[in-house]
């Protein structure tokens, strides 16, 4: 596979530009919106800056509409003007070790003010009348003329398209026909958050000499580019929508079917046999994969011919999403609003492309809608990274930061469905600590290759021969529709329970496939079985394929139904694999989740407690191991040897705490030995007096409080009440020297925190626990905490006062239902350092 480097080293070559290094793609990127590409250079450079000081790996810039009152700042998309920008950015970015990703547009889909009728997205107009034998007079929708018919009683099909004149269709008829046609409307649909000089149509997603035309006019702004270019170019998941058709279908249904689709007509439209109303229906969903895989392939053509690589959100495709998403160098997933172990299959699409292609990066846009502006804990943060890593993502992208200029007040410009991650957003103070947590585990979760003994095949036939008037799209948000309840999703969610890795495969991938000592190659990897679920629609081909493999010597499992949980003992596929030594990983009994990577030393595990209670359990691997060691994410200088013993591990994990597990026969780890906190051995409690000092927020700054007790600081007066910021808690306390950890308790929000002096380092979610073995010590204690609240509060009190914070083109500012924001009436969130305080035991492992 072509690498980017080799792409930035032959344009350096051809062009002079210089070759700027590889940004860390293991730190977390961002999505940063430019509204109305009203940018300039000392901010862009000082927001950059500001990014990598947090801890951000890079950007992926996506210009949209503007903020009202700054319209005199707004630039025209892809002028010189704007082009100066994005050269300023790229220099930058190489300036501060950023990567830079570009979407190939304005808002989403693909369009822009260049793109006329004929290129525009087009839909299907279905036109159906009986007649009666005799004349016939009839006036035909509005639109382009595909195919007009009449269908007898008999069979016998006539085509009247030559009889149609400025759409009325005159005809003397011999018996009674059923008149069937096809007509198009164009265009349907204008480009949504279009930044200034990118508002138009939307292009067609089925035509790739229209997607040619589209790009024309990004050729010149990239070929005056000093500074690199983009590291990819980004395409948002398929939004185009109503389009169902596109000029010149009938001749490739006809290519790729070897018949023609107007003759069939009457089935498209619901009419005779079952069998014959789903085979036009799957072949004209099929053809429709076909144009839309060749228009990603163009696009993906296109970016390479100016050095960069792709990334490419597939789902919403009605195609075969495995091959959409293989055709990106970068597959990129998203989850939305919430978190549920359902959705699992759902990323892993993305994740298998880029598997059984020999990719190695799985991006994801992270945390859309996780929650209501502002409002959104930490806490779910890092449940949501976790959950997008173990369904195989290694390339998390926040969605996102807006671009906002220094002069444009507080809570600056924003964007309006998003977890607002910038400086604004009440997560900004602390962000360091999260981001180091991103970095930490994609750093292992980029490093070796991924693991997985099955390789899953996903039967995309049952999806595409369902009838609906509709073509489906198959999205994030309708999974229960054509994914979650089917024979291949129970499958998926079977393996993922037992902790047995798989990838899915589509027909196009297994055709790529061989086999060597009885296991099936695919992508530089080796699988050990491939799993067939029930399907309705076998496809000929496929099934051929599958004979093929089999006789070379893989294990092919056909499966007749429905996989049984396996109440009292184990499922039939459960069964099936343990005969071919696939084992479930026992740590899955324990409600553990892990994803895991294989090294050349052995192997990384990342693991997460998702039973919702505590887990102190000896658990053995299916993998045997010499040595081990863990690793804590959220503290990258806590790691040590757990405790080893007949292949089984000493876990102990606080419900959805994550660890690191590396194992390996040929090296022995040097460090010490692992110790836990032990929240259930309370050595003391802290309980003041403290002082309480606001350091930094608004709108104002509330007066110093002490007290005994912890309670949240929205009780102490109106002004604390309205507050969002930082306030420092100090007190000191009698310790004893000794192994011990600092538990905070409960933070509302982030915190940093300090012992007699001494930095502990800052904490983003809970629980809130720093190892102070080496800094407690008998006698008088000094500690300092500093707790940031998120911005909810003082949102809440700028609607209630009527401040006109709220003023962006386009949609404004809607809640999580889309409505108009309003926080009046918002309770205030608890804030501050809650408690309770305690120092707590260290075991001895």
């Amino acid at each position: 596979m072509i690498t980017r480097s080799l792409l930035l080293l032959v344009l350096a070559l051809f062009t002079g530009l210089p070759a700027a290094a590889e940004p860390d793609t293991a730190k977390p990127w961002t999505r940063w919106w430019w509204l109305g590409s009203g940018v300039d250079q000392t901010n862009l450079t000082r927001q950059l800056e500001d990014f990598a000081e947090a801890g951000i790996g890079g950007v992926e810039i996506c210009p949209i509409y503007g903020a009202k009152g700054y319209e005199d700042r707004d630039l025209e998309f892809l002028s010189p003007e704007w082009t100066a920008m994005l050269d300023h950015t790229s220099r930058e970015c190489a300036r501060l070790g950023l990567g830079m990703d570009l979407t190939t547009g304005t808002g989403w889909p693909f369009g822009g003010p260049w793109v006329d009728a004929r290129m525009a997205s087009h839909s299907m107009v279905r036109f159906e009348k009986k007649v009666e034998a005799g004349g016939v007079s009839l006036e035909l929708p509005e639109g382009g003329l595909e195919c007009l018919r009449a269908f007898a009683a008999s069979g016998e099909s006539i085509d009247l398209a030559g009889r149609v004149n400025n759409r009325r269709l005159t005809w003397e008829a011999d018996q009674p026909y059923d008149i069937l046609g096809i007509f198009t409307q164009s265009p349907i649909q204008k480009v949504k958050r279009a930044a200034p000089g990118g508002a138009g149509n939307v292009v067609d997603p089925f035509s790739s000499s229209s997607l040619e035309k589209y790009l024309t006019p990004f050729d010149a702004p990239l070929s005056t580019l000093t500074s690199p270019p983009p590291r990819a170019h980004f395409h948002d998941s398929f939004e185009y929508y109503g389009a169902d058709w596109t000029p010149g279908f009938l001749d490739t249904f006809r290519q790729q079917h070897g018949y023609d689709f107007e003759t069939r007509l009457p089935a498209f439209y619901g009419h005779g046999q079952p069998d014959e109303i789903e085979e036009i229906t799957h072949d004209y969903r099929e053809t429709l994969d076909l144009l839309h895989h060749q228009y990603l392939k163009t696009w993906n053509r296109w970016a390479k011919k100016h050095g960069s690589l792709t990334r490419n959100q597939a789902h919403g495709s009605p195609g075969n999403l495995l091959d959409h998403y293989a055709v990106a160098d970068i597959p990129e997933t998203e989850i939305f609003r919430h978190v549920d172990d359902r959705q699992i299959p759902m990323l892993q699409f993305a994740a298998s492309a880029a598997h059984v292609t020999g990719k190695n990066l799985v991006s994801a846009e992270s945390f859309t809608w996780l929650g209501e502006h502002f409002r959104v804990k930490p806490s779910a943060l890092k449940e949501a990274a976790d959950f997008l890593w173990l369904g195989g993502v290694n390339h998390i992208f926040f969605h996102g930061i807006p671009y906002t200029p220094e002069d444009a007040g507080w809570p600056g410009w924003l964007f309006y469905a998003s977890t607002h991650m910038g400086e604004n957003g009440g997560l900004w103070r602390d962000l360091p600590a999260f981001t180091s947590y991103i970095h930490t585990i994609q750093a292992e979760l980029q490093s070796g290759r991924p693991h997985a003994s099955v390789l899953l095949y996903w039967p995309v036939h049952d999806v595409w021969s369902k009838p609906a008037k509709e073509l489906p799209l198959l999205t994030v948000h309708n999974q229960d529709e054509w994914l979650q309840g089917t024979p291949f999703h129970d499958v998926a969610m079977e393996l993922w329970n037992n902790g047995i890795a798989c990838d899915f495969v589509s027909d196009r991938m297994l055709q790529s496939a061989s086999v060597k000592d009885h296991k099936i190659q695919l992508g530089g990897r080796s699988y050990d079985v491939l799993a067939v679920p029930a399907t309705r629609h076998p496809v000929g081909s496929t099934r051929e394929r599958l004979d093929e493999l089999s006789q070379a010597g893989a294990s092919v499992l056909s499966l007749d139904g429905n996989p049984d949980s396996g109440h009292g003992g184990a499922s039939p596929l459960l069964a099936r694999l343990k005969t071919l030594g696939i084992e479930p990983e026992p740590m899955t009994r324990h409600g553990l989740r892990f994803v895991r990577r294989d090294t050349e030393a052995g192997q990384c595990w990342f693991i997460v407690n998702k039973s919702g209670k505590a887990i102190d359990e000896w658990i053995p691997l299916t993998v045997p191991f010499g040595s081990a060691l863990f690793l804590d994410p959220s503290r990258v200088d806590r790691h040590g040897i757990p405790r080893i013993r007949d292949n089984k591990i000493h876990f102990r994990l606080q419900p959805g705490e994550s660890r690191i597990l590396k194992t390996s026969n040929s090296k022995t780890f040097e460090s010490e030995a692992w110790r836990d906190f032990l929240p259930d051995r309370t050595l003391m409690t802290v309980v003041g007096p403290w002082t309480v000092e606001f350091i930094e927020g608004g709108p104002d700054l509330p007066a110093d409080i002490s007290e005994w007790g912890l309670r949240s600081w929205t009780d102490f007066n109106d002004a604390a009440k309205n507050f969002s910021g930082t306030a420092r808690y100090s007190t000191t306390f009698i310790g004893k020297a000794g192994a011990a950890a600092l538990d905070l308790g409960e933070i509302g929000e982030t915190c940093r925190a300090s012992l007699n002096g001494r930095s502990l380092g800052a904490s983003f979610f809970p629980p809130h626990r720093f190892e102070v073995s080496h800094l407690l010590r008998d006698g008088e204690n000094q500690l300092e905490v500093e707790v940031t609240n998120l911005a909810a509060n003082r949102i809440a009190d700028a609607d209630r006062r009527g401040v006109d914070w709220k003023a962006f083109h386009e949609i404004n500012f809607v809640n999580i239902d889309y409505e108009p924001f309003d926080a009046s009436d918002w309770k205030p969130l608890p804030s501050g350092l809650l408690g309770p305080v305690r120092i707590i035991g260290m075991s001895s492992d």
